[in-house]
Protein backbone atom coordinates (compact mmCIF):
# COMPACT_ATOMS: atom_id res chain seq x y z
CA UNK A 1 0.00 0.00 0.00
CA UNK A 2 2.62 2.44 0.80
CA UNK A 3 4.43 1.58 -2.60
CA UNK A 4 1.12 2.18 -4.48
CA UNK A 5 0.81 5.61 -2.42
CA UNK A 6 4.49 6.85 -3.33
CA UNK A 7 3.97 5.35 -7.00
CA UNK A 8 1.03 7.85 -7.06
CA UNK A 9 3.19 10.57 -5.36
CA UNK A 10 5.39 10.03 -8.15
CA UNK A 11 3.14 10.01 -10.87
CA UNK A 12 1.60 13.33 -10.38
CA UNK A 13 4.61 15.12 -9.39
CA UNK A 14 5.80 14.23 -13.25
CA UNK A 15 2.23 15.00 -15.09
CA UNK A 16 2.94 18.67 -12.98
CA UNK A 17 6.77 18.95 -13.54
CA UNK A 18 6.73 19.39 -9.62
CA UNK A 19 8.84 16.29 -8.86
CA UNK A 20 12.58 18.06 -8.36
CA UNK A 21 10.80 21.21 -7.17
CA UNK A 22 8.26 19.85 -4.33
CA UNK A 23 10.74 19.37 -2.18
CA UNK A 24 13.13 22.62 -3.54
CA UNK A 25 10.07 24.48 -2.66
CA UNK A 26 9.58 24.13 0.74
CA UNK A 27 13.20 25.40 1.77
CA UNK A 28 12.62 28.11 -0.45
CA UNK A 29 8.79 28.79 1.09
CA UNK A 30 10.13 28.81 4.63
CA UNK A 31 12.84 31.22 4.03
CA UNK A 32 9.95 33.70 2.21
CA UNK A 33 8.41 33.43 5.22
CA UNK A 34 10.88 33.70 7.94
CA UNK A 35 12.07 36.79 6.17
CA UNK A 36 8.60 38.30 5.97
CA UNK A 37 7.69 37.63 9.44
CA UNK A 38 11.44 39.53 9.74
CA UNK A 39 10.44 42.38 8.19
CA UNK A 40 6.98 42.18 9.94
CA UNK A 41 8.35 42.26 13.08
CA UNK A 42 10.92 44.87 12.82
CA UNK A 43 8.01 47.13 11.25
CA UNK A 44 6.63 50.30 13.63
CA UNK A 45 3.75 51.85 13.69
CA UNK A 46 4.58 55.58 14.47
CA UNK A 47 1.20 56.69 15.78
CA UNK A 48 2.55 59.62 16.78
CA UNK A 49 2.78 60.67 12.96
CA UNK A 50 -0.83 60.91 12.83
CA UNK A 51 -0.85 64.43 14.73
CA UNK A 52 1.47 66.27 12.13
CA UNK A 53 -1.02 64.63 9.41
CA UNK A 54 -4.01 66.00 10.77
CA UNK A 55 -2.06 69.80 11.16
CA UNK A 56 -0.67 69.21 7.50
CA UNK A 57 -4.37 68.64 6.08
CA UNK A 58 -5.75 71.29 7.68
CA UNK A 59 -3.29 73.64 6.52
CA UNK A 60 -3.63 72.36 2.89
CA UNK A 61 -7.40 72.61 3.06
CA UNK A 62 -7.84 75.84 4.69
CA UNK A 63 -5.40 77.41 1.72
CA UNK A 64 -7.79 75.92 -0.84
CA UNK A 65 -10.80 76.34 0.53
CA UNK A 66 -9.88 80.31 0.87
CA UNK A 67 -8.55 79.87 -2.63
CA UNK A 68 -11.45 78.90 -4.52
CA UNK A 69 -14.16 81.46 -2.10
CA UNK A 70 -11.38 84.09 -3.91
CA UNK A 71 -12.36 82.39 -7.45
CA UNK A 72 -15.95 82.96 -6.90
CA UNK A 73 -15.80 86.37 -4.96
CA UNK A 74 -16.73 84.98 -1.98
CA UNK A 75 -15.40 86.83 1.27
CA UNK A 76 -12.53 85.65 1.73
CA UNK A 77 -8.80 86.01 3.26
CA UNK A 78 -6.69 84.79 0.82
CA UNK A 79 -5.85 88.14 -0.15
CA UNK A 80 -6.34 89.99 3.44
CA UNK A 81 -3.59 87.51 5.32
CA UNK A 82 -0.68 86.32 3.28
CA UNK A 83 0.15 83.84 5.58
CA UNK A 84 -3.09 81.85 4.00
CA UNK A 85 -1.21 81.55 0.84
CA UNK A 86 1.97 80.09 2.54
CA UNK A 87 0.20 77.42 4.61
CA UNK A 88 -0.75 75.27 1.84
CA UNK A 89 3.10 75.00 0.76
CA UNK A 90 3.74 74.34 4.35
CA UNK A 91 1.62 71.37 4.96
CA UNK A 92 2.58 69.96 1.52
CA UNK A 93 6.57 70.38 2.69
CA UNK A 94 5.96 68.37 5.46
CA UNK A 95 3.69 65.63 4.34
CA UNK A 96 6.97 65.70 1.75
CA UNK A 97 9.00 65.26 5.27
CA UNK A 98 7.09 62.46 6.67
CA UNK A 99 6.69 60.42 3.03
CA UNK A 100 10.26 60.59 2.50
CA UNK A 101 11.04 59.36 6.37
CA UNK A 102 8.51 56.56 6.29
CA UNK A 103 9.56 55.13 2.62
CA UNK A 104 13.34 55.34 3.66
CA UNK A 105 12.63 53.69 7.48
CA UNK A 106 10.82 50.95 5.51
CA UNK A 107 13.72 50.56 3.20
CA UNK A 108 15.85 50.53 5.36
CA UNK A 109 13.82 47.42 7.62
CA UNK A 110 13.66 45.98 4.25
CA UNK A 111 17.35 45.96 3.91
CA UNK A 112 18.48 44.62 7.18
CA UNK A 113 15.86 41.80 6.82
CA UNK A 114 16.79 40.96 3.28
CA UNK A 115 20.17 42.18 2.69
CA UNK A 116 19.16 43.93 0.15
CA UNK A 117 15.85 46.32 -1.04
CA UNK A 118 14.10 44.49 -3.44
CA UNK A 119 13.45 47.89 -6.54
CA UNK A 120 10.78 46.30 -8.62
CA UNK A 121 8.22 44.79 -5.28
CA UNK A 122 9.32 48.42 -4.34
CA UNK A 123 7.98 49.79 -7.93
CA UNK A 124 4.93 47.40 -8.10
CA UNK A 125 3.63 48.39 -4.34
CA UNK A 126 4.11 52.53 -5.13
CA UNK A 127 2.13 51.94 -8.74
CA UNK A 128 -0.60 49.70 -7.12
CA UNK A 129 -0.82 52.48 -4.62
CA UNK A 130 -0.74 55.89 -6.63
CA UNK A 131 -1.16 55.05 -10.53
CA UNK A 132 -5.06 54.47 -9.83
CA UNK A 133 -6.56 57.16 -8.01
CA UNK A 134 -3.94 59.71 -9.82
CA UNK A 135 -4.85 58.54 -13.25
CA UNK A 136 -8.53 58.80 -12.72
CA UNK A 137 -8.19 62.23 -11.30
CA UNK A 138 -6.76 63.48 -14.47
CA UNK A 139 -9.13 61.73 -15.96
CA UNK A 140 -11.55 63.64 -14.30
CA UNK A 141 -10.35 67.09 -14.58
CA UNK A 142 -9.94 66.60 -18.70
CA UNK A 143 -12.79 64.92 -20.01
CA UNK A 144 -15.33 65.14 -16.98
CA UNK A 145 -15.33 67.96 -15.27
CA UNK A 146 -15.19 70.61 -17.70
CA UNK A 147 -18.57 69.31 -19.41
CA UNK A 148 -20.22 69.72 -15.89
CA UNK A 149 -21.10 73.69 -15.45
CA UNK A 150 -21.08 73.73 -11.90
CA UNK A 151 -17.12 72.46 -11.69
CA UNK A 152 -16.02 75.29 -13.79
CA UNK A 153 -13.89 77.80 -12.66
CA UNK A 154 -13.81 81.52 -13.50
CA UNK A 155 -11.64 82.26 -15.92
CA UNK A 156 -10.40 78.51 -16.61
CA UNK A 157 -13.09 77.02 -19.46
CA UNK A 158 -12.54 74.62 -21.45
CA UNK A 159 -10.24 77.01 -24.11
CA UNK A 160 -7.64 77.40 -20.80
CA UNK A 161 -7.72 73.64 -20.05
CA UNK A 162 -7.56 72.34 -23.32
CA UNK A 163 -4.80 74.67 -24.95
CA UNK A 164 -1.05 72.99 -25.14
CA UNK A 165 -3.89 69.84 -24.63
CA UNK A 166 -1.12 66.82 -25.85
CA UNK A 167 1.89 68.93 -23.94
CA UNK A 168 -0.12 68.92 -21.24
CA UNK A 169 -1.70 65.75 -21.01
CA UNK A 170 2.34 64.02 -22.05
CA UNK A 171 3.82 65.65 -18.93
CA UNK A 172 0.85 64.33 -16.67
CA UNK A 173 1.32 60.80 -18.19
CA UNK A 174 5.01 60.59 -17.40
CA UNK A 175 4.31 61.63 -14.09
CA UNK A 176 5.84 65.34 -14.50
CA UNK A 177 2.85 67.74 -13.66
CA UNK A 178 4.81 69.51 -11.21
CA UNK A 179 5.97 70.97 -14.65
CA UNK A 180 2.77 71.88 -16.44
CA UNK A 181 2.09 75.11 -14.10
CA UNK A 182 5.09 77.01 -14.58
CA UNK A 183 5.21 76.18 -18.54
CA UNK A 184 1.42 75.78 -19.32
CA UNK A 185 -1.03 77.30 -16.36
CA UNK A 186 -2.97 76.03 -14.26
CA UNK A 187 -5.50 72.81 -14.67
CA UNK A 188 -8.66 73.12 -12.43
CA UNK A 189 -8.69 69.81 -10.02
CA UNK A 190 -5.80 68.54 -11.58
CA UNK A 191 -2.92 71.46 -11.05
CA UNK A 192 -2.94 69.73 -7.47
CA UNK A 193 -1.28 66.74 -8.71
CA UNK A 194 2.22 68.36 -8.59
CA UNK A 195 2.81 67.06 -5.40
CA UNK A 196 2.18 63.50 -6.50
CA UNK A 197 4.54 64.17 -9.27
CA UNK A 198 7.02 65.23 -7.28
CA UNK A 199 6.55 62.14 -4.61
CA UNK A 200 6.40 59.25 -7.93
CA UNK A 201 9.74 61.23 -8.94
CA UNK A 202 11.62 60.82 -5.36
CA UNK A 203 10.27 56.82 -5.40
CA UNK A 204 11.84 56.72 -8.78
CA UNK A 205 15.41 57.37 -7.44
CA UNK A 206 15.63 57.02 -3.94
CA UNK A 207 15.55 53.55 -3.71
CA UNK A 208 18.02 53.26 -6.59
CA UNK A 209 20.28 55.71 -4.37
CA UNK A 210 20.15 53.92 -1.32
CA UNK A 211 20.46 50.62 -2.85
CA UNK A 212 24.03 51.87 -4.26
CA UNK A 213 25.01 53.46 -1.23
CA UNK A 214 24.98 51.68 1.63
CA UNK A 215 28.29 53.32 3.36
CA UNK A 216 28.86 57.25 4.18
CA UNK A 217 24.96 57.51 4.28
CA UNK A 218 25.35 60.32 6.46
CA UNK A 219 27.67 62.37 3.83
CA UNK A 220 24.71 61.78 1.18
CA UNK A 221 22.10 63.36 3.48
CA UNK A 222 24.58 66.12 4.16
CA UNK A 223 25.06 66.38 0.58
CA UNK A 224 21.44 66.26 -0.50
CA UNK A 225 20.44 68.75 1.94
CA UNK A 226 23.30 71.07 0.97
CA UNK A 227 22.68 70.69 -2.95
CA UNK A 228 18.94 72.23 -1.88
CA UNK A 229 20.00 74.95 -0.18
CA UNK A 230 22.37 75.69 -3.45
CA UNK A 231 19.48 75.25 -5.91
CA UNK A 232 16.39 76.80 -3.71
CA UNK A 233 17.37 80.59 -4.61
CA UNK A 234 17.56 80.71 -8.45
CA UNK A 235 14.79 78.46 -8.65
CA UNK A 236 12.34 80.76 -6.77
CA UNK A 237 13.68 83.39 -8.60
CA UNK A 238 13.65 81.67 -11.78
CA UNK A 239 9.82 80.59 -11.36
CA UNK A 240 8.90 84.16 -10.25
CA UNK A 241 10.31 84.81 -13.67
CA UNK A 242 7.65 82.23 -14.93
CA UNK A 243 4.85 82.97 -13.11
CA UNK A 244 5.22 86.89 -14.22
Amino acid sequence: MASFVKTLAAEDDEIYGLKASRFLAKPLVIEALKNEAQIEKQKVYFSNLNGLRIIAALLVLIHHAEQFKSFFRIENYWDTIPFIEIIGKLGVILFFVLSGFLITYLLIVEENALKKISIKKFYMRRVLRIWPLYFFIIILAFFVLPYIDIFTLPNFGREAIYSNLVWKLILYIIFLPNLVIPLFGVVPYASHTWSIGTEEQFYLVWPVILNSIKKHRILLMVGIIGSYLAIKPPLETLSLITLK
